[in-house]
Formats: structure tokens, sequence, C-alpha cells
């Protein structure tokens, strides 16, 4: 494998460099200032190193955002992404592993990716989120809409 990159079962690197890899904001990934924290394109303690996306060939924004907003502990409040290109130039992957084998708790998102964060020190982690979440505000927010509540018959 390319850069000593390991895949599991049911994993394949994205070679599509145009492909978006979306990435779900909830409230609590936002500075105090209102921007969308710097940690937040890379991994929480329990990624593993493989913090989630959806692939842009896969699901649309909408249909990444609404799964998540019905599946996850906390809402999607918007849509973000990467391109595998980007990802590709900071010296790291995009692996899809829709096909490996289900977590413990049986779900994964349709499409979904993750950017390898496996192996960095902790500078190295930072560096690359800085450049991902760069890369994120340049292209901008992807347009979507929330979930509606029940019996809300407008956003």
């Amino acid at each position: 494998m390319p850069g000593g990159v390991e895949l599991s079962e049911g994993e394949q690197l994205m070679a599509d460099a145009a492909e978006l890899a979306y990435r779900q904001i909830t409230p609590k990934m936002y500075a105090d200032d209102g921007r969308i924290a710097s940690h937040v394109f890379g991994p929480s303690t329990s990624d593993n190193g493989k913090p989630s996306y959806s692939r842009s060939s896969v699901v649309t924004a909408q249909e990444a955002r609404d799964w998540h907003s019905a599946n996850a502990n906390t809402p999607s409040d918007g849509v973000w992404a990467v391109s595998v290109g980007e990802v590709i130039e900071a010296q790291r992957y995009v692996i899809d592993d829709s096909n490996a084998p289900l977590p413990a708790d049986g779900v994964r998102a349709p499409g979904h990716c993750f950017v390898d964060f496996r192996g960095l020190s902790r500078n190295q982690k930072k560096d690359l989120r800085g450049k991902l979440l760069m890369h994120a505000l340049n292209r901008g927010e992807i347009p979507t809409e929330g979930l509606l509540e029940d019996g809300q018959l407008f956003a």
C-alpha cells in the first residue's frame, strides 16, 4: 500500500481527487466565537484515528445530514466537505469502509468513509486538521436543510 497505509477487510482507498467527503458539524463543534472549532476535521478520542465522513458519490449532502440527524446522539447543524485530492495533497488518505464488517452497535452511515489519522503525532494531527479546516472553509458550507420536527410543516 502507498505510504504504509493498512486496509482492513472491506476497506478501499478513495482515488477520485474531485470526490467530496462530507463532514457533519454539530452545535458543540463551534468555538465560542461562532466559528467551526479547529479540531472538527480530525478524530475524537473514540474514533481511533478514523473520523467519520460520507462519500459524495454515494449520498448527497442532504442524505448524509438526514441520516446523521436521525441516528447520531447529536443532530447535524450543517455539512462541510474536503475533497479526496485535498487530503492526498496533505499526504494522507480517505478510506471507504462502507463494506467493512459492521461495528458492535451495528450501525454505519451510507457511504461511510474516513480520513486516515492513524499513526500521526499530536502535532501532525493538529497540522492536518488545520489544513482540512482551511479547505472546508474555502469551499463554504454545503447547502442542506435540518430535519423537520414531528408536526412541523416548514423549516
